[in-house]
């Protein structure tokens, strides 16, 4: 490999690997389990970037920013339901999809 395919190889791999450090993954759901506590999601989670409720429902909606893999494109959005105040479900926000055109 060219010195330069190399350099770049390197750069592309540290700024993801950048991403990972400031947003965490995914896997950090793997903490999570049905009936915590708000407390308790933030304390495995960090804060979430937003958060919004549905009254008529009795929900509160925790909305993190986590990259899918140490190495990936870009953040995804993954959002943590409390119903009553108590977990009751979580995962990614948006369906993912191929933007790959080749």
């Amino acid at each position: 490999m060219k010195k330069a395919h190399i350099f770049t190889l390197f750069a592309v791999l540290l700024l993801a690997g950048c991403q990972a450090a400031i947003y965490g993954t995914a896997t950090e759901f793997n903490k999570l389990s049905l009936e915590m506590t708000k407390t308790q999601v933030i304390k495995a989670l960090g804060e979430p970037v937003s958060v919004s409720v549905d009254g008529d429902k009795d929900e509160e909606y925790l909305v993190y920013k986590k990259m899918k893999h140490a190495i990936s494109a870009w953040p995804r959005t993954y959002m943590v339901t409390l119903r009553n105040g108590k977990v009751v479900k979580w995962g990614e926000q948006y369906d993912e999809q191929n933007i790959n055109l080749y």
